[in-house]
């Protein structure tokens, strides 16, 4: 089995291929940091990929993509190039949530074989991608189950959002003081903190490093092998990436407010 996979949900463009081959895994991966240059990048990035690993695209037999949710450019671009690919070569496609994608990286960081990892990500215009995920990463049974499925939590109800979200069904329901967090949005909007205060956790829970904040092609091929291995692959017209917003820009009045916001929250 080898998948192309694709990741541009953010300010990284990330390629990787993945060869799965008599019970062996092997990935390799370009990652970078280009904002909205990812669609002048990405097939450069597919092209050296494939003459790195002396892989011709003919030989693939699907291509992921991180269908979402993340910027709507960087959403429309790994759909764009995957479709395209999908059309010319005739090969299905496997689209991956994002935020799940970070859950697996979160996990796999830690050590630890299972757990639950609450994924944050900086949804700009004051507001977080939210999901909450169970994970096992062990040789035998690895899976992979949303508790909370993606949506957006406004940045300033932050805490108050997720305790409306969050499972409570009996032993089974996540602890807090046991949850890792994932995503971008635990360092970079200063979630963190809150997050440990408000749940009595010390020392604080250690928010993801770099590596783990964004996603990455060679991880969300992982999760697409899985998906392909249930039967979950499906035909290039039907990709379509997963839009948790439907506003892309604040109007004029908006905008005065979440000046006033951050002006207020520099005086503080």
């Amino acid at each position: 089995m080898r998948i192309l996979a694709l990741a541009t949900s953010g300010d990284w463009c990330s390629v990787a291929l993945h060869r799965h081959e008599a019970g062996v895994d092997e990935s390799e991966c370009l990652s970078e940091r280009l904002g909205s240059g990812q669609s002048e990048r990405v097939l450069a990035m597919i092209r050296e990929l494939c003459a790195s690993a002396s892989l011709p695209l003919g030989e693939l037999d699907a291509i992921a993509f991180d269908a979402g949710p993340g910027s709507f450019t960087g959403l429309r671009v790994a759909c764009a190039v995957a479709q395209g690919l999908g059309f010319a070569l005739g090969r299905p496609l496997l689209p991956v949530d994002s935020l799940a994608v970070l859950a697996w990286q979160r996990l796999r960081a830690s050590g630890r074989a299972a757990g639950d990892v609450l994924v944050a990500t900086d949804a700009r215009m004051e507001e977080v991608y939210v999901g909450l995920y169970r994970l096992r990463l062990d040789d035998e049974a690895q899976s992979i189950s949303a508790l909370v499925e993606p949506r957006l939590v406004a940045r300033a109800g932050f805490l108050p959002g997720l305790a409306a979200l969050w499972p409570t069904d009996g032993d089974a329901a996540p602890q807090p003081a046991q949850v890792l967090p994932g995503g971008n949005a635990w360092r970079a909007l200063g979630l963190i903190d809150e997050w440990a205060a408000h749940h009595g956790l010390a020392p604080a829970p250690i928010a993801p490093g770099a590596d783990e904040a964004f996603v990455r092609a060679d991880a969300l091929a992982e999760i697409a092998l899985r998906h392909w291995r249930a039967g979950m692959a499906i035909d290039a017209a039907e990709a379509a990436p997963r839009y948790v917003r439907d506003k892309v820009a604040l109007d004029r009045a908006e905008q005065r407010a979440l000046r006033a916001r951050r002006a207020e929250r520099a005086d503080a």
